[in-house]
């Protein structure tokens, strides 16, 4: 992780979040680097002229969100310039895109405290091996039977991630094509219901993903927030980079258009103290190469740790992840594909445990 000032403003700042150095710093394994070369088209960001915005779908941009401005393109080219340029790396193979074959684990559940890597040899049809993590915990359930789980949980965690499958088209274009590339998507009432407000405390902080949909976020701030008994904190946004640390493709003045970013929103309880949290403020967006496996967001915990309020003498956060794909240490987590990205072929890693 590095934390990179504002040139204007010392009490600014973005965050350099390196999604493989942080998982392979909390593993004993290590992602193979070949899920993170990402070679774009050289393209200068732009936002669109006033013509072709004309052009493109209406939107009521007073109600949007994450909507742009030229002086976001100025923040975000300025933080850029501050990040230091990798250096030339050699060409690699592409990789066997195991993660695109059918994830079909019954429904189960386990936890390593053993102190080191555990493999499990799954009980599917491909017998493939998935790498357990130490001091982590998972259900491989779905995340609408929460509360049949709830009494083997903590009563609440310090922080709570969720990325919910939200319902949009690409997913629905990825169905049609291959089923076992698409996830169950839910609705807005489906997440409504997830008993976030019975997992948290008033020192929690809960963090959720979210498209560049306006119609989610307005619901994520309208509908879910209160619902779940949160008061929204903040909201930035994470800029996805190439190899050369180059944004993927352009800023479009069209936020309904795909962007190289997508938001995260921050909260915490209604009844935490007014200020709660107010530090985190100064963290103005996030930036990180991202895995070529989609949806595979990168971890958290390294930046939001020191803003977790824990309790005297706890060594340790307890944290939550719903809606998982892979297991991460202090981390419960819960979700259908929870072993899905922990496949033993996505690792380099020796044979003894």
């Amino acid at each position: 992780m590095l934390v990179l000032p504002k040139k204007t403003d010392s009490t600014r700042h973005a965050v350099f979040l390196d999604h493989r150095k942080l998982i392979n710093e909390a593993y004993e394994f290590q992602l193979k680097s070949e899920l993170f070369k990402f070679h774009v088209k050289k393209a200068h960001p732009h936002l669109e002229s006033d013509d072709a915005r004309s052009r493109k779908r209406k939107r009521n941009a007073g109600k949007d969100p994450s909507s742009l401005s030229l002086e976001d393109l100025k923040v975000v080219n300025g933080y850029l310039e501050l990040l230091p340029k990798p250096l030339n790396q050699a060409e690699t193979p592409s990789i066997e895109r195991h993660w695109e074959e059918a994830y079909t684990l019954p429904q189960l559940h386990g936890a390593n405290e053993s102190g080191r890597v555990q493999r499990f040899q799954g009980k599917d049809k491909s017998s493939r091996v998935y790498l357990i993590p130490n001091r982590s915990q998972f259900f491989n359930h779905n995340v609408d039977n929460m509360p049949a789980l709830l009494h083997q949980l903590l009563p609440a965690y310090d922080l709570i991630v969720l990325d919910p499958p939200w319902r949009n088209r690409y997913i629905r274009r990825l169905k049609r094509a291959k089923q076992e590339l698409g996830y169950s998507m839910l609705s807005n009432d489906q997440l409504s219901h997830i008993p976030i407000s019975r997992l948290t405390h008033p020192r929690s902080l809960v963090a959720i993903w979210c498209t560049n949909s306006t119609l989610h976020q307005v619901a994520l701030e309208k509908q879910l927030l209160p619902s779940w008994h949160l008061r929204l904190l903040h909201r930035l946004r994470w800029y996805k980079l190439s190899t050369d640390h180059e944004l993927i493709g352009p800023l479009l003045a069209d936020t309904t258009q795909k962007q190289p970013y997508e938001m995260l929103y921050l909260a915490c309880r209604s009844d935490a103290p007014e200020n709660y949290g107010k530090d985190i403020l100064k963290t103005e967006l996030l930036l990180s190469v991202p895995s070529i496996v989609h949806s595979h967001k990168p971890p958290l915990l390294a930046w939001l740790r020191e803003y977790l309020q824990l309790e005297e003498n706890q060594a340790d956060p307890n944290c939550l992840e719903l809606f998982a794909r892979f297991l991460h240490p202090h981390f419960t987590s819960i979700g259908l594909e929870v072993l899905k990205l922990m496949d033993e072929r996505l690792y380099d890693v020796g044979q003894e445990d």
